[in-house]
């Protein structure tokens, strides 16, 4: 078996910028970038080149955009909106090479006006959250691109058994999930949960450690997020074998969250993530 992609995720690398992130990961040792939307912008809007930044990632491949969020929006102009931001957020991916972007179940913040889907039935929410995705998924196939969708432990879509009826409903193939540790740690997903999947359907891994208890909801400020990998409850090792079950062959990538992190240097941070998901994956180097 190959070794698998390790990919440097570059909301756990919070306060650097693009181009150090690019650097980073290459001295570093890993393999690609999931890039924040928000970064990339911030450097084109200071006059960054595309061309440049593409080049300074030099053997570090760009594999995905983060992201695209509140998929299930239904009032008319918000989906609108909805669809217009992806149509954009692909222009973006293809500039820098990714081929992938991230949708996110909403609300991302329920302190905010927009509530989304909370309060209605499963299938009402199953349903309209499906059409939306569907349109995003055509709208991304005339660009190449292809999503992965994360549900946030504190949204009407956060188990696993919940993202798979969509994924099945959705019925496109440049959809799958990414099985994001702390969000379905959160929302109750067991190993057992895991293995049953058909590994087909995971587009990637999102892999960190949480305070919370299991099934305790996710707290959107997520500070159970704010430890390091091993120091929490999630049982690291008994996931990851779960995942491999499956015959995944997708890209694993250490999201780590919160002030604990974002205060460290990112070369510093970066190594040291790397190391510690090669050491639970078992890998040589």
């Amino acid at each position: 078996m190959s070794r698998p992609l390790l990919a440097l995720h570059t909301e756990t690398t919070l306060t650097s910028d693009l181009p150090t992130d690019a650097a980073v990961a290459r001295e570093t040792g890993w393999d690609g970038l999931e890039v924040m939307a928000a970064k990339l912008r911030r450097y084109l809007d200071a006059g960054g080149d595309v061309s440049e930044l593409v080049a300074q990632f030099d053997g570090v491949a760009p594999l995905s955009l983060l992201n695209l969020p509140d998929v299930e929006r239904q009032a008319p102009a918000a989906r609108t909106g909805l669809l217009q931001e992806c149509e954009d957020l692909c222009a973006l991916a293809n500039s820098v090479g990714c081929s992938w972007i991230q949708l996110l179940t909403g609300p991302l913040d329920p302190r905010g006006t927009y509530s989304g889907l909370t309060g209605a039935d499963w299938e009402s929410v199953r349903t309209l959250t499906a059409r939306n995705i569907r349109d995003i998924c055509d709208l991304g196939a005339r660009h190449g691109i292809s999503f992965y969708l994360e549900g946030l432990a504190w949204t009407p879509v956060r188990t696993l058994e919940q993202l798979v009826e969509i994924i099945t409903e959705v019925d496109r193939s440049n959809l799958g999930i990414v099985v994001d540790f702390w969000h379905l740690w959160t929302a109750g997903t067991t190993a057992d949960d895991i293995a049953r999947l058909d590994g087909s359907v995971i587009a990637c891994v999102h892999f960190c450690d949480a305070l919370d208890e299991p099934g305790g909801g996710g707290d959107p400020r997520q500070a159970g997020r704010n430890v390091w990998p091993g120091n929490g409850l999630i049982p690291l090792r008994e996931w990851v074998d779960a995942i491999r079950s499956t015959g995944f062959d997708g890209w694993w990538s250490c999201e780590l969250l919160g002030p604990l992190f974002w205060e460290m240097e990112p070369e510093a941070l970066a190594r040291a993530a790397r190391a510690q998901l090669a050491e639970t994956l078992e890998l040589s180097a």
